[in-house]
């Protein structure tokens, strides 16, 4: 209902391609790079080992199938969200996977909507604040979840705690708060596995600068995904992604005729 009282105000509102500037900027540099050692301490000792562990007992068709189920009950929220941005089609489109995975795929355990030609369009908070116009203040490191901006944190929170595929599992099941934290933790497990899967690690470990190199890839990603995979040239950028070279300069003006020699 609050979707659709909503939509009326949503309808023309078009992306906010401002505030990455302050994000890239990154003035909590300092902080930032403390939150992320510890992320990577955190990782190491505990994260990494269990998407190792996971890798290797779960084989790969069953763990395709987790995530198959974590991406088809994602697509209320993402239905929820294109109603908020004013996307009504592609909100039919997310309920249609919803329908398609849940029935055809098992319960979501097959994409079989992807295979009919009805791919994942993920949408978020995060996402639906930039169109609402919210800058994404300054560039953070989240503790365990790691590269954000102010505005994608209060994205995330919105996620977990307007997610109505949350709503519907707690009518019907009423888990407890040990239930939710091992769901978390096993969504955190599984997104730690395909990072090894596409070979993130080896990226990182080549870059002369992780921490850069991530708030990069993050930040372009991120804008890559409010624009729905167009987005507008930087300032300086040419339509190609190419840098915009300056015109040359005027040739200089010529010599006077020297002065004729004293008498």
């Amino acid at each position: 209902m609050l979707a659709l009282l909503l939509l009326p105000l949503v309808a023309c509102a078009t992306p906010k391609a401002g505030g990455y500037e302050t994000a890239d900027a990154d003035r909590w540099q300092g902080t930032n790079r403390k939150i992320y050692n510890f992320n990577k301490k955190l990782d190491r000792a505990l994260l990494k080992p269990a998407a190792t562990a996971y890798r290797t007992v779960v084989p790969t068709a069953a763990r395709h199938g987790i995530t198959n189920v974590y991406s088809t009950y994602g697509e209320p929220s993402n239905m929820l969200n294109a109603i908020l941005q004013g996307k009504v089609s592609q909100a039919f489109r997310s309920l249609d996977r919803l329908l398609i995975n849940a029935i055809l795929g098992v319960g979501g355990l097959a994409d079989n909507a992807t295979d009919l030609g009805r791919p994942q369009e993920p949408e978020d908070f995060g996402q639906t604040f930039a169109v609402w116009g919210i800058e994404s203040g300054p560039y953070v490191v989240l503790p365990v979840f790691g590269p954000s901006t102010v505005r994608d944190s209060f994205g995330l929170a919105a996620d977990f705690t307007l997610d109505p595929a949350d709503y519907i599992r707690n009518a019907a099941l009423n888990p407890n708060i040990y239930w939710k934290a091992g769901q978390i933790a096993t969504r955190l497990v599984d997104f730690r596995a395909r990072t090894i899967d596409l070979g993130a690690d080896a990226v990182l470990a080549d870059s002369l600068d992780e921490y850069t190199l991530l708030k990069s890839v993050y930040l372009q990603n991120r804008r890559s995904a409010i624009y729905d995979g167009n987005p507008p040239p930087l300032p300086g950028e040419m339509d190609d992604g190419s840098e915009e070279v300056p015109p040359p300069a005027p040739p200089p003006a010529p010599l006077s005729a020297a002065p004729p020699p004293p008498q």
